[in-house]
Formats: structure tokens, C-alpha cells, sequence
């Protein structure tokens, strides 16, 4: 007979999988639609990565704004999703229907990646309300569907959206509203809801005088300095290794870039089915590793037969993002249950600060030295951060020492 409590873990983890799919939707247009957009507007390859830029910058200030004022911890993580992706679906149907150059659809992506601090954090945080045991399994399947979610643009401009950019962007805010819809109406609470934490604008600083919450956030933040990269500015790497051989067609890259982002989601999967032999230590010190040879052999990979080339393109975009789930885990292990929104928007709002930094950096290094090597420095993050993982031992909560009251039996993750 099939456990309720087991079939109702599977029923949230299954909506809030899609709602996070649906509301994703709309992070990568603007990425997506940069091939159009660089000739459209003739734009540099630089000028290009600002449409990411963008985003990464208004996730980053409202990952900030909500850990500052304990928004994902003081009120419901359900409204606050719902609310977050309507607020999110706006902005993004501004960005196609009304952007005329770069200033306005730079500033509207700002907007939108604003909004997406109150989805995906949030969202690690309801999963977390459903799972005492096995979270890392739960956030893997999660991120997985946000994996996918970050793909489907590359696929739609591979169908021939590269022509009709702001017909399927709007698309895309239709989706992120009936992702909140999911949240707020058809999802309940979760039985380790646990109740609402004070407001305590110290909190998001104190996480970080606890070593393992530190250790773990290190190692986080060498991942997103490799992954965003990775994926906003792999059809560069791949155009390129193409050009002077038979050029793909726009739509072919696009099409490639789905291939090797998706790859991510199956990833995250794996990831999440290992962590509950390994741990969530193991799954993310191994991934990193993956990560790391990829990119210190990216110029030996260029080289690479046509079909060889793509198949471990697939590999990297698999390990490339089948950790982050894993440190959303140990994050969530390592701080105070009542401050579980708190301590994940926080780190997910400095390893996206990172990515302001590699984004422009592999974009700059692809115009002076060519994209053949460029790519080599995605390998600095994977291993900072596999080092400062390694140095993780054990993993205990937050406790009195920083400031909180120790995490209790009752409402601990484990």
C-alpha cells in the first residue's frame, strides 16, 4: 500500500518541479534571443552578454533585498512565489513587447531578474518544507526542472523563433504566471513548514561565522562562476568551432545550446539519485572535479571531431550544473531551520554576483584570444571551490555560538 505522506511528498515535489519550469521560463529569453538581437541592433559580442548581465545583476539585488529582510522566511514561501513570478511575468512581457536597443532591454531584464529571487530560492525552500530525508534528492529533481525551464528558449529559437523573438518571450510570461497560479492554488503546505521566523536583519551575516555553512557557500560560488558562463556564452563556443568548417545556422547552435543546457536536468537528476548514497558532499566535490577537467581541456575539446565535440559538451553542461542542487542541500543542512530562506537566498545571490564577474570576463577573453581559449578560465571556479569543499568534514548546524537558537530535532533537515 503506498505511503500518503510518501505520495504527497512526490505530488508537491511534481508541482513544484513544473511551477519552477513555467516561472524559469522567462530568465533566459533575453539570452536566448541575443543571435537576433546582436544583428538586429548590432550589438558586440560584450554588448550581447548584457542581456544575461542584466538579469544576473536584478537577481542578485533582490536575492539581497529578500535575505535583508527575511521576505522568504517572515511571510508565506507560497504568496511570495506567486506573487514573485506574476511580478516577473510583467516585466519579462515589457522586455518583448517594447524594447527598441539595448538601454530599455537591459533595464527591463534588470527588472525580471529582480522578481526571480522570489521563485528559485523560494521554491528550495518549499521543496525544503516537504522533506525531512532525502532533500537532496528533492532540490535535484527541482533544479533539474529549472535547468529545463533555462533550456526551452534555445529550443524555441531552434524551431524558428529566432525570427519572431517577441512573440515567444511573451510566451514565456504566460508560462511564469501559470507557475505562480501552481503554487498559491493547487500546492498546500508542507507538513515541516515550521513556523514563521522574526525579523533579524543581522542573519544573513551571521550564516557566514558558522565554517560549514562557509566552507559549502565557497564551494557554491566556484560553481556559479563557471556555470552561468557556460551557458550564456556556450553558442559563442560553439559557432566558433564551426566557422572556417561548414558555419551552423543560427538556428543549429540554438538548437545545440538546448542539447548541453537540457544535458543539465538529467544531471541534476543523477545527482540527486547519488546523493542519497554519497551525500550531497560527495555528488558536488565529484561534479566540480568533471567541471574543472572540462574547462582546463576546452581548447583540446574545440579540436574535437564534430560528433565527439558535442557528446562531451553534453558531458560538461550535465556536471556543470548537477551540483548546485547538492549545495542548496548542505545549505540548508548547515544553517538555522527558521532562517532556511534566508541562508539560500543569500548564497544564491553571491554566486550570482560571481557570474557578473565571469560572464564578461570569458566574453572579453573570446574577443583578444578567440573562443578556442577562452573557455579555459570556466576551470578557476570548479577548482577554488572543490578546494574549499574539501576542506568541509562534517556538517552541523547553525548553533548558540553565532547568535541563534540551535536547530531542534523537531524541525531539523536531515
Amino acid at each position: 500500500m503506498t505511503n500518503p505522506d510518501a505520495a504527497g511528498r512526490r505530488r508537491a515535489l511534481g508541482l513544484v518541479s513544473l511551477a519552477v519550469l513555467l516561472a524559469s521560463s522567462t530568465w533566459f529569453s533575453g539570452t536566448a534571443a541575443a543571435p537576433v538581437l546582436k544583428k538586429t541592433w548590432d550589438l558586440s559580442d560584450v554588448q550581447a552578454s548584457w542581456l544575461t548581465i542584466a538579469v544576473q545583476l536584478g537577481f542578485i539585488a533582490g536575492t539581497f533585498i529578500f535575505a535583508l529582510l527575511n521576505l522568504a522566511d517572515v511571510f508565506k514561501s507560497r504568496r511570495v512565489f506567486f506573487f514573485s513570478a506574476l511580478a516577473g511575468a510583467v516585466f519579462n512581457a515589457a522586455f518583448a513587447l517594447f524594447s527598441r536597443g539595448l538601454g530599455p532591454a537591459v533595464f527591463l531584464r534588470f527588472l525580471t531578474g529582480l522578481t526571480l529571487a522570489g521563485v528559485y530560492p523560494v521554491g528550495m525552500k518549499i521543496v525544503a518544507q516537504w522533506y525531512r530525508r532525502g532533500l537532496g534528492w528533492g532540490l535535484g529533481v527541482m533544479v533539474g526542472a529549472l535547468t529545463l525551464g533555462t533550456a526551452l528558449p534555445y529550443l524555441i529559437l531552434a524551431l524558428g523563433g529566432v525570427v519572431r523573438w517577441r512573440v515567444w518571450v511573451s510566451a514565456a510570461s504566460g508560462l511564469a504566471v501559470v507557475g505562480g497560479l501552481i503554487v498559491r492554488y493547487v500546492l498546500g503546505d508542507g507538513p515541516y513548514l515550521g513556523q514563521a521566523a522574526r525579523f533579524d536583519f543581522r542573519a544573513a551575516f551571521r550564516l557566514f561565522g558558522h565554517r560549514p555553512f562557509l566552507l559549502q557557500s565557497l564551494g557554491y560560488f566556484g560553481h556559479m562562476g563557471e556555470l552561468y558562463a557556460l551557458w550564456s556564452l556556450g553558442g559563442f563556443f560553439i559557432a566558433a568551432r564551426f566557422i572556417g568548417r561548414r558555419p551552423l545556422a543560427p538556428e543549429t547552435v540554438s538548437l545545440l545550446m538546448f542539447a548541453v543546457v537540457a544535458a543539465g536536468t538529467a544531471g541534476c537528476v543523477l545527482g540527486g539519485l547519488l546523493s542519497r548514497r554519497r551525500g550531497a558532499r560527495t555528488v558536488a566535490l565529484s561534479s566540480l572535479s568533471v567541471s574543472a577537467i572540462c574547462g582546463l581541456l576546452s581548447s583540446l575539446i574545440f579540436t574535437l571531431q564534430g560528433t565527439l565535440f558535442v557528446l562531451v559538451m553534453l558531458v560538461w553542461g550535465a556536471a556543470a550544473v548537477a551540483d548546485s542542487a547538492q549545495f542548496s542541500a548542505l545549505a540548508a543542512e548547515a544553517c538555522p531551520a527558521e532562517y532556511t530562506g534566508t541562508a539560500l537566498t543569500i548564497q544564491n545571490g553571491i554566486g550570482f554576483a560571481v557570474t557578473v564577474i565571469s560572464i564578461p570576463l570569458v566574453a572579453r577573453l573570446g574577443q583578444i584570444a578567440g573562443w578556442r581559449w577562452a573557455f579555459t578560465a570556466l576551470a578557476i571556479g570548479p577548482v577554488l571551490g572543490a578546494l574549499a569543499l574539501s576542506r568541509l568534514k562534517t556538517l552541523r548546524s547553525a548553533d548558540d555560538r553565532m547568535g541563534f537558537r540551535e536547530r531542534s530535532s523537531n524541525t531539523g533537515l536531515r
